[in-house]
């Protein structure tokens, strides 16, 4: 009995395993360096750094953030930093209910918060020309597009979720999609947050985290890598490349605190910066020796601890400010 029964719970897997592997999913990391979080948000705990091209496999989705294995570690990770391939069939990639599974920027157009690519850099012309949109055409469905997108659909009698879905797409590109009233532009708040770095905004960035940096005044952007920091952020500019864009800002090496923007993970922070390199250096060949710090709101230097009057007067100014 014991044996049959075995036998029968044998051939029940065996069956399953066809259907089970062909709905699998895997995607690979296509940011230079990504965090795998414990839960689904941005001041989770990091569970693991998947490098660029690391491949993992999808378990399940969660809003904007797609719920992973990789190297024997589980957690959460920004779905817009995963290119993603489906195992299964043609004649499996249909739900249930019918419809096509969704991919990253979807091919009919539609787009969400998360996605990256062609679908939302046509979304993103289509807003900036209806006067909604007012950031740079990147192709990241970040926290500005969705204000965008959000502003649009109130304004032309749809519901206000953010999402380009049918409905919304069709709007966009019709001939009667409503412009943009001076209330309904993203330029109000520009898609610039304000981090509080001892509420919590000192872990939105976590050390290791690779970012850009955009100065206010010349709209020079360069990408920076966070070493280390508790009363701020200590960076390093990732390569002799954007140690040259940083000098280039500043003619020279200089304590004076300039605007700036900070982007990373679809969001974009005021901040300030000085141009010095002092203290540790961790990376050998970007021709800058030491780091330079990025100062948020409420954060202070470390020499002193306390908040300097001057990196919180940039820091304001940053906020009149877009990507």
């Amino acid at each position: 009995m014991k044996k049959r029964l075995a036998a029968m719970l044998m051939t029940v897997l065996l069956c399953l395993m066809p259907i089970l592997s062909a709905s699998a999913k895997t995607g690979t990391v296509t940011a230079n360096s990504l965090n795998m979080r414990k839960s689904a948000n941005t001041e989770s705990s990091v569970v693991k750094v998947l490098r660029e091209g690391a491949k993992v496999t999808i378990k399940d989705t969660q809003g904007s953030w797609y719920k992973v294995s990789a190297g024997g570690s589980t957690g959460y990770v920004a779905k817009k930093y995963i290119s993603v391939s489906d195992s299964s069939s043609s004649s499996s990639s249909k739900s249930s209910s019918g419809s096509s599974s969704k991919s990253s920027g979807s091919s009919n157009g539609t787009c969400a918060p998360g996605d990256k690519g062609d679908a939302v850099k046509k979304v993103q012309k289509r807003l900036k020309a209806l006067g909604y949109y007012t950031s740079s055409i990147d192709g990241d469905y970040g926290n500005g597009t969705k204000k965008a997108v959000a502003a649009f659909q109130k304004r032309n009698g749809l519901s206000a979720d953010g999402v380009v879905g049918p409905k919304t797409l069709s709007k966009l590109n019709s001939s009667s999609a409503k412009k943009a009233s001076a209330s309904d532009s993203d330029s109000s708040g520009s898609g610039t947050e304000r981090l509080n770095w001892f509420k919590g905004g000192k872990n939105i960035i976590p050390k290791g985290a690779t970012f850009q940096v955009k100065d206010c005044k010349t709209g020079k952007v360069f990408t920076v890598k966070r070493w280390s920091g508790y009363n701020h952020i200590d960076a390093e500019p990732k390569t002799a490349a954007d140690t040259k864009v940083l000098k280039s800002i500043y003619g020279h090496w200089s304590w004076k605190r300039r605007p700036v923007l900070v982007k990373y993970d679809g969001h974009v922070y005021a901040a300030s910066m000085n141009g010095m390199p002092h203290g540790t250096s961790t990376i050998s060949n970007n021709n800058f020796d030491g780091h330079f710090c990025i100062h948020f709101y409420g954060s202070k230097t470390h020499g002193s601890g306390k908040v300097d009057e001057a990196h919180q007067n940039c820091v304001a100014q940053a906020m009149k400010y877009s990507w």
